[in-house]
């Protein structure tokens, strides 16, 4: 699989992972939704809604690196896992910069380095108006599994 085109393609590719899975995962908890792919890049929208925001009402910590990690896996599993492999991440870096209330944040994540057994994944997080709030790398192996239970 390569990676998709258009948010359209982004969308038919997870959701057709998720059948798969066979049960609601993080990305349902999440609210995730693809918002846009260039065949380089894959981009998911979160929207800010209670259970995902601290007690301030701006997005949480973990809000936020779910979605960075969760575009970071769907981008490395388009680009390098075509025969039934799954992104395990083995490391990540995580650096937030500010938050926001904003309507919604989308995550950006390209690929740095990848090939064989091993993809890195630049993702960043921004709001609404573009405003950068979390900046993240993760390294990704590349294993067989099973999906489900």
């Amino acid at each position: 699989m390569a990676i998709p085109t258009s948010a359209e393609e982004l969308q038919t590719y997870m959701n057709k992972f998720l059948d798969r899975l066979g049960f609601e995962d993080i990305v349902s908890t999440l609210g995730l939704r693809a918002h846009q792919a260039d065949g380089q890049s894959i981009s998911l929208r979160m929207d800010l809604k209670e259970s995902l925001a601290q007690a301030n009402g701006m997005y949480s910590a973990a809000a936020l690196f779910g979605a960075a990690d969760i575009a970071g896996t769907f981008l490395a599993m388009a680009a390098y896992a075509g025969s039934g492999q799954f992104p395990l991440a083995v490391q990540s870096n995580q650096n937030f910069m500010t938050n926001s209330k904003s309507e919604y944040a989308v995550a950006t994540a390209k690929i740095l380095r990848g090939g064989g057994s091993v993809a890195v994944a630049e993702v960043t997080v921004a709001d609404d108006s573009g405003k950068a709030l979390m900046h993240s790398t993760f390294t990704y192996v590349l294993k067989e599994r099973k999906l489900g239970k």
